[in-house]
């Protein structure tokens, strides 16, 4: 594995040799057999042996790569060779794009961070894609080494699924700290490539990817049952993803028959009541197995949406406010105490009349537009609350998030609604058993 000794580029004055790959096997095979057109002389179990071999040299490559950039970082703080931009100096180096340049320098200083990772990587015992998994695990160092040395026998989903149990049982995040996190990592952009076909990418955190994947659900499902009834020119999984998210952006349909679904969700949403929400395709469900000692704030235990999601008690509390949602209720025991329990979103009219009472945002000092707000049940419908203007409240997105995620409610001041701790987290509090409380916003 190369090595620039304890950090600076000054500790080695002479470049590192980089190893010779035809004097192991994983070398010989590729260098040697592969590239002198032998592959008809090989059997199957060789070429499957082939492909294991391949994938650990390109892994080793990859920690190679990590380390010469990591060489050149030194050079640039060091003052050396300064480089403002080195994702630049190695889509010149190498030819590949700038967007995959920075995506490998990201890997690549991700990697140089924690040092099992990187010899895991050198040694070929991992992929660069485990590696920045790896790197990005909210988990104390000695389980990172632990998941290291079991992801070497492991596959990519594999690895991912094992960081998710060992950040769920080992995790040094809270739910609102990772779910800050998340909404900061946020992201979404488009460009054109060299067709000029448009191309999107988008990011988001859970509970928002929770909604988009509600709302865009009927149509998916609906293009794919029509589909099903195509003897000819059937589309791809990924055409009919693009079909939905085009309708969805642009009201765009390809074919007659496309529009004419479209036609039929947007009906059966009139027949349902949702006349107000034509444009959202269809109501926008979301399907959360999850406790009811959870729904009603007694416990921490994460409800589970239909797409294995992960949602915080308290979200699923704030999302059924305003949004519809479907709970699938679990008694104590774990049976199912109430499946399918629907509580639709605030109607339209009744929506109008809040927003004429409330005006704007009621957390005290806030004075958001209505647009910016949700509808807040005052009594959770979880525990009885019943959805109608006496029981609702405007409250914007950010104070609408902070009440239910630090556990607080809405009670009747002499200047108007307040803000107070409810009685669980009182107890709490007095028992030393929480952390000082975060301010409202």
């Amino acid at each position: 594995m190369l090595r620039s000794g304890s950090g600076s580029a000054e500790a080695t004055p002479t470049a590192p040799q980089p190893t010779d790959l035809t004097t192991d096997r994983p070398g010989m095979l590729v260098l040697r057999r592969l590239d002198r057109g032998e592959l008809t002389l090989l059997r199957r179990d060789e070429l499957v042996n082939a492909l294991g071999d391949i994938e650990r040299l390109a892994n080793r490559l990859a920690g190679y790569r990590a380390e010469v950039l990591g060489a050149l970082h030194e050079l640039s703080r060091s003052g050396v060779a300064p480089d403002p931009m080195p994702h630049l100096t190695l889509r010149d180096a190498t030819g590949v794009s700038e967007r995959e340049a920075r995506r490998l320098c990201r890997v690549a200083s991700k990697a140089r961070e924690h040092a099992a990772v990187l010899d895991a990587l050198a040694e070929g015992d991992i992929n660069p894609d485990q590696a920045e998994s790896l790197c990005d695990a909210r988990v104390p160092d000695e389980v990172r080494t632990e998941l290291v040395a079991a992801a070497a026998s492991h596959d990519t989903d594999t690895t991912r699924q094992r960081l998710r149990e060992a950040e769920a049982t080992h995790g040094v995040e809270t739910p609102t700290e990772r779910f800050l996190r998340q909404r900061t990592a946020r992201g979404a952009g488009w460009g054109r490539d060299h067709e000029g076909m448009l191309k999107l990418w988008a990011r988001f955190d859970p509970e928002t990817g929770a909604s988009i994947e509600a709302a865009l659900e009927p149509l998916r499902r609906a293009l794919w049952q029509d589909d099903k009834h195509q003897r000819t020119d059937r589309r791809t999984p990924a055409q009919r993803d693009a079909d939905t998210l085009a309708y969805a952006l642009a009201g765009a349909t390809l074919t007659e028959q496309d529009a004419a679904t479209v036609d039929r969700l947007h009906a059966r949403a009139c027949r349902d009541g949702h006349a107000e929400q034509v444009q959202r395709l269809s109501p926008a469900q979301i399907s959360v197995l999850i406790g009811l000692d959870a729904l009603r704030g007694r416990t921490d235990q994460a409800g589970v949406t239909d797409a294995g999601t992960e949602l915080a008690p308290e979200t699923v509390r704030r999302l059924a406010c305003d949004a519809e949602i479907i709970p699938i209720i679990l008694g104590g025991r774990g049976g199912s105490a109430d499946i399918g329990w629907a509580r639709r979103t605030v109607p339209l009219r009744l929506r109008r009349l809040l927003i004429a009472r409330d005006k704007h945002c009621q957390w005290p000092g806030c004075h958001a537009s209505p647009s910016r707000c949700d509808a807040h049940h005052v009594v959770h419908w979880a525990d009885g609350g019943p959805t109608n203007l006496d029981n609702l409240v405007l409250l914007c997105h950010t104070h609408h998030q902070h009440l239910h995620e630090h556990g607080y409610e809405l009670v009747v001041g002499p200047d108007g609604w307040m803000p107070r701790q409810k009685a669980v987290e009182r107890r709490k509090a007095e028992q030393g058993a929480s952390v000082r409380q975060p301010r409202a916003p």
